[in-house]
């Protein structure tokens, strides 16, 4: 049975639409069980427990422990758990053997029991699939569902409609072999370019590597990268910028040259400028470096030129940008836009500054663990809804000291590995005097690189 070693490097994702309390002293047990690693058919029997008590939070957590052995445990609960078995199910398949036939089914099954995720997951594969009008159709029941993901991927497609429907129609020619050459280009910098799909783009496009056709260059630098192969990757980013300014690699060059050091802003804009490109993520990436030389003007230009081409994610960053000048009425009205087209770390952010301008309002400083915006608490429990796990950690700091709230809360955000919570969780035992589970939650919160400070330092210590 694959064990959790280190709850940092984990790839998968939690899901949980919880509203009651139930079951919340089982969970903690299974979790504790993985944390203090005991035997592991003693964690399953805790975790079947704590399913069959009805929480939720439970099968994200059984996901990550179980890992490639899971299927019995998600058999045991099928159409028992208002369809999350059938997603983590369909999620395992993925997995071990992509098979549609198998997946969708499951997936279809866990929508219609109203685990409204499995749209986003079934839009997904329909975009794989060059299916895109199926894919925006299922991504619009997620939406109209209320979920996050599927909304921004739907409002994102429904931009490049015209491109989608091109792609469709050179996927079958492909498939059928009556596709040109140059129609055969197109379609592999369609996926790169819209899909930013650069595995599938580098299948298609490989063929054109060997007369240096740009996005072809490009798709295979990241495959190289992907394999910690970044010298390389930089040769081939170089040979598409030096013959045609191709700008997926200008930006590509100009970022590694800001990581690099702060003194290659200009050289980094040079680069980017060279590339005499009108997309957003060029745009965006020039405003990005703008700010960080403190030209605040010139930054807020380029990030709104890029926000003119649909860039959700540029939006977050003008957010930023304008908390930072303190204009935090520009910073909401930006960040409701992007959170009202499914931006989650765009409705985090006005969760944040309602919470500021409550603040102004009543003329008093926001502190860590005092929260009185309903507005922003609403936003919060969205999010939370939709399985962002910091936004349920902050959740916790609207409800009273001794309030239940801020248990279950943390123990759901843990149940993710959040690293935040686990240092939640070793105060709110610290305070009741529990050593022994507040020592367990700052030992992993300090594993998983959470400063708990030189208190708790010593106190996990004995000191």
């Amino acid at each position: 049975m694959k064990k959790i070693f280190c709850f940092l490097f984990i790839p998968f994702m939690l899901f949980s639409c919880s509203k009651s309390a139930r079951g919340y002293d089982e969970l903690e047990k299974s979790l504790m069980g993985i944390l203090l690693k005991k035997d592991e058919n003693s964690v399953v029997k805790q975790l079947e427990k704590t399913a069959d008590l009805g929480n939720e939070d439970v099968f994200g957590l059984a996901y990550a422990y179980l890992g490639e052995t899971g299927e019995d445990f998600w058999n045991r609960y099928l159409k028992k758990s208002k369809g999350i078995a059938e997603f983590y199910k369909a999620s395992y398949l993925q997995k071990q053997n992509p098979n549609d036939d198998q997946i969708i089914p499951l997936l279809e099954s866990s929508a219609k029991q109203g685990f409204v995720r499995s749209y986003f997951t079934l839009g997904r594969i329909y975009e794989d699939k060059f299916e895109f009008e199926k894919a925006q159709e299922y991504l619009k029941k997620g939406k109209d569902a209320g979920d996050m993901y599927a909304t921004y991927s739907y409002e994102y497609n429904k931009k490049f409609s015209n491109e989608y429907k091109k792609m469709e129609n050179l996927d079958k020619k492909l498939k059928d072999g009556s596709i040109s050459k140059d129609e055969k280009k197109e379609l592999g910098t369609l996926v790169l370019e819209v899909m930013s799909d650069y595995e599938k783009a580098y299948d298609i496009l490989k063929e054109f590597i060997s007369e240096g056709f740009s996005p072809a260059l490009y798709a295979k630098g990241k495959i190289l990268e992907s394999e910690d192969k970044e010298d390389e990757a930089v040769q081939l980013y170089n040979q598409s910028f030096e013959k045609d300014k191709y700008y997926l690699s200008a930006f590509e060059l100009a970022s590694k040259l800001v990581n690099r050091s702060k003194d290659n802003y200009q050289l980094a804009l040079q680069v980017l400028d060279a590339a005499k490109s009108d997309k957003s993520v060029v745009l965006g990436y020039q405003g990005f470096i703008y700010e960080n030389m403190k030209d605040y003007d010139k930054a807020e230009d380029y990030y709104q030129k890029a926000i003119q081409k649909g860039d959700v994610d540029v939006m977050n960053y003008l957010g930023r940008l304008y908390e930072t000048k303190n204009e935090l009425k520009k910073a909401k009205n930006i960040y409701n836009k992007a959170y009202q087209l499914g931006s989650i770390p765009a409705g985090y952010r006005l969760a944040y500054v309602l919470e500021e301008i409550e603040a102004e309002k009543t003329k008093s400083k926001v502190k860590d663990n005092v929260r009185k915006s309903k507005e922003a608490k609403q936003i919060l429990e969205k999010l939370s809804e939709n399985g962002d796990d910091y936004s349920t950690v902050d959740l916790s700091l609207y409800y009273p000291e001794k309030d239940k709230n801020i248990r279950i809360l943390n123990l759901k955000a843990a149940a993710k590995l959040n690293s935040t919570a686990f240092y939640n969780l070793g105060v709110y035992y610290y305070t009741r005097n529990d050593k022994n589970k507040s020592k367990v939650y700052f030992r992993i919160a300090k594993d998983n690189g959470y400063d708990i400070g030189p208190v708790f330092e010593k106190f996990i210590e004995g000191k």
